[in-house]
């Protein structure tokens, strides 16, 4: 089984659930991990990192409020740290905010910068998120 950690914003959920709702029919040796409202009370920040533990890939939507939430600049560091450890097999970010300029963005850790896919539409992110998952 390929299991996928999507990291995002819960301020961003109707974009992401657009996703989430295709992926759905991704073939079964595929599982989905993320965080979005409504969420299962009390989830504490490290239970979170510790899923990281046991995924193959992690893929980041990058926004201004995912760039600015604590939980997302957290599980970003720790994925790094996996992909360098080759504990986590590839990480893929996904600007989904044009007004982001990616490579010049502090907020952005130069470890992905050189890794970042543009999308200007949920389809285009789709097609995005299913090339990088199935080539798994």
């Amino acid at each position: 089984m390929v299991k996928v950690f999507l990291s995002c914003s819960s301020h961003d959920q109707t974009y992401i659930k657009y996703i989430i709702n295709d992926l759905q029919s991704l073939p079964e040796k595929y599982k989905l991990f993320y965080f979005l409202p409504p969420y299962k009370k009390d989830i504490p920040i490290d239970n979170i990192i510790k899923t990281l533990y046991e995924i193959d890939l992690f893929i980041l939507f990058i926004t201004n409020n995912s760039l600015n939430s604590q939980f997302v600049q957290r599980e970003l560091r720790q994925a790094i740290y996996l992909n360098n450890l080759s504990t986590i097999k590839e990480i893929c970010s996904i600007s989904l905010d044009n007004s982001i300029n990616v490579f010049q963005d502090s907020r952005i850790p130069e470890y992905i910068k050189n890794r970042i896919h543009l999308s200007e539409s949920p389809l285009k992110t789709v097609q995005i998120v299913r090339n990088f998952i199935m080539n798994y």
